[in-house]
């Protein structure tokens, strides 16, 4: 079964779990230990099994609902080559072909989450 590692930053790990098991797209979380350093603030690996072509246009619905559900948020593509993908703009199909040759993907969303959002004089700084 081949598998693409998943970074998730920021706010980025619930919306994007929540899109996977919307449109049905096997995944693993990966373990975070407490104490140890992470870039990211989450890990999993999208699981596709051999000759499951179709992955890849679920994978591309999560990618393009990630990205037009709040302003801001980026997805970040790295191929097996090495070329570094900026997801914005892609169509379905050009999306699907570069998932096709993906190494890893990031997801970031730079937006406080909605609970995490202060009222305006609450007196909080």
């Amino acid at each position: 079964m081949k598998s693409i590692p998943v970074h998730l930053f920021k706010e980025s790990f619930g919306p994007f779990v929540q899109l996977l098991n919307a449109n049905g797209v096997e995944y693993r979380m990966h373990q975070i230990r407490a104490g140890v350093p992470m870039a990211s603030a989450g890990a999993l690996e999208v699981m596709q099994a051999v000759g499951n072509a179709a992955m890849w246009g679920a994978l591309a619905t999560v990618v393009v609902a990630f990205i037009n559900s709040r302003r801001g948020r980026k997805v970040i593509i790295t191929t097996r080559e090495d070329t570094v993908v900026h997801v914005e703009g892609l169509s379905m199909a050009e999306l699907e072909r570069v998932l096709d040759q993906a190494k890893s993907l990031t997801a970031i969303d730079p937006n406080k989450s909605d609970g995490d959002v202060k009222k305006a004089g609450s007196g909080d700084i």
